[in-house]
């Protein structure tokens, strides 16, 4: 069964509940208050139209009572049709009264508010219907399925229909004691009515579990979070829906260019580069991996901006970050931070791997010749690189950790006069072969030690 429902923590339906009564003003935390308030509201608007479709269906009832028998039945049949109209306006009364002074409902009450339509739509057809009538009844639990598979979701249509079959059967046994009926022929009509209804419940369900799917995959893009698509594949009849998720699919590599990429070099921006630090954190504590994190600042930067102009500045960040794309593997994340800062990510890189990366980087950067403007000048640049490798281990805000060891080992290569690179790395992990900067309280140990080209 479907048991999908709209009333969740972003219910649909909350935008025209408040069209038609106000939202509350306070602010409503959990995702069950949130349910509450939309069913409360929902339900609140609804009960000036369940009233005056209950009055029009009676006045219909009676309507067709007097054209079947005559004047001579129409005041008995009209003392029970205002006996059932009544005793459901007295049910409307009692399951709406509290909230109109506090718009909270709970998945109880709705479901007591249908079994009240369901039980005055049989109740009003028997009094008034003679037992080859009684499937006209059907129609009007089609309106009522509509209404609860609209508004509150599968598991209360499916409620619904249930009830309505069992109203259904108590109409035809009801009717049979006070005239014969065709019961297997009624039977295939309550069947037929039962698939009708079914699969309207099944289709709408499927309707809004793809347009959930694509609300959550846009506000994931209001996030910045771009990494996931829209099935298209699992929708086996395509209709506007696949068309609108075909669309996303095509505008989400531009939406996630503009959004997590640095237009000036290529590389990922801050947003971006967090995003991916988050992921390669939860992969490694899934898999046990370490990985590196390097940070690199160009030195005296400020003054070549000074010197040559910034259109020089951004041409040279430009060259930086083709050589930082070239120097990275497959899978490897570069980003620039901001300004002339800039991060790389090494996923499954240990710390000889990472310390040997770095050293060469830094190598390769004041070898290049930077070009900077269209006369042919050039200039060359160094750099000062820090170095934090690790794996999460358990440790709840490994990310925040490890950017402020790879800080801090940009620092201590800036106090070893720059154009150097230093790694952060625990005394028990000591190597010949790796930089070890040491613990961070011990800041004089950090600037004694470089890489080894």
């Amino acid at each position: 069964m479907n048991s999908y429902s709209p009333l969740s923590a972003r219910a649909v339906k909350l935008t025209g509940a408040a069209q038609i009564t106000g939202i509350p003003t306070e602010i409503v935390e959990s995702p069950e208050s949130r349910r509450a308030v939309v069913a409360g509201l929902v339900l609140r608007s609804q009960a000036p139209v369940r009233l005056f479709a209950a009055v029009l269906l009676a006045a219909v009832r009676l309507l067709i009572l007097f054209r079947t028998t005559g004047p001579s039945a129409i005041e008995a049949g009209a003392s029970t049709v205002t006996v059932i109209l009544g005793l459901y306006i007295v049910g409307l009364v009692a399951t709406h009264y509290s909230l109109w002074r506090n718009a909270r409902s709970g998945e109880e009450r709705v479901t007591l508010v249908f079994a009240l339509d369901v039980a005055f739509i049989f109740a009003m057809f028997g009094a008034t219907s003679s037992p080859v009538e009684f499937h006209r009844a059907l129609f009007a639990l089609l309106v009522v399925v509509h209404l609860a598979n609209h508004f509150f979701g599968g598991r209360h249509a499916w409620q619904t229909i249930q009830m309505g079959i069992i109203g259904y059967l108590g109409l035809l046994y009801f009717g049979n004691a006070s005239a014969r009926i065709d019961v297997v022929n009624e039977l295939v009509t309550l069947a037929v009515a039962t698939v009708a209804m079914s699969v309207m419940v099944r289709q709408a369900g499927g309707v809004r579990r793809r347009l959930s799917k694509l609300v959550t995959l846009f506000e994931n893009v209001e996030d910045g979070d771009f990494t996931q698509t829209y099935d298209v594949i699992a929708d086996r009849q395509p209709d506007e829906i696949t068309r609108v998720g075909q669309a996303y699919n095509r505008v989400r590599a531009q939406l996630s260019s503009m959004v997590l990429t640095d237009p000036l070099t290529g590389c990922l921006n801050r947003r971006g580069f967090d995003q991916a630090l988050a992921r390669e954190v939860a992969r490694a504590t899934r898999t046990g991996d370490s990985f590196a994190l390097i940070a690199i600042d160009l030195d005296h930067f400020k003054s070549i901006n000074d010197t040559h102009g910034h259109m020089a500045g951004d041409t040279l960040l430009r060259e930086v970050g083709a050589i930082l794309l070239a120097a990275g593997r497959g899978g490897d994340v570069v980003a620039r931070m901001g300004g002339e800062e800039f991060a790389l990510l090494l996923p499954g890189s240990g710390h000889s791997g990472a310390n040997l990366f770095a050293a060469r980087l830094c190598d390769r950067i004041r070898a290049h010749e930077f070009v900077i403007d269209i006369h042919g000048q050039r200039i060359a640049l160094t750099t000062s690189i820090g170095v934090a490798v690790g794996g999460p281990l358990g440790e709840p805000n490994f990310a925040a950790l490890l950017w402020s060891r790879a800080d801090a080992a940009l620092y201590a290569a800036k106090r070893a006069g720059r154009d150097c690179a230093r790694a952060w790395m625990d005394e028990t992990e000591y190597s010949g072969e790796h930089v070890v900067i040491g613990s961070l309280s011990r800041r004089a140990a950090r600037s004694e030690v470089s890489f080894r080209a």
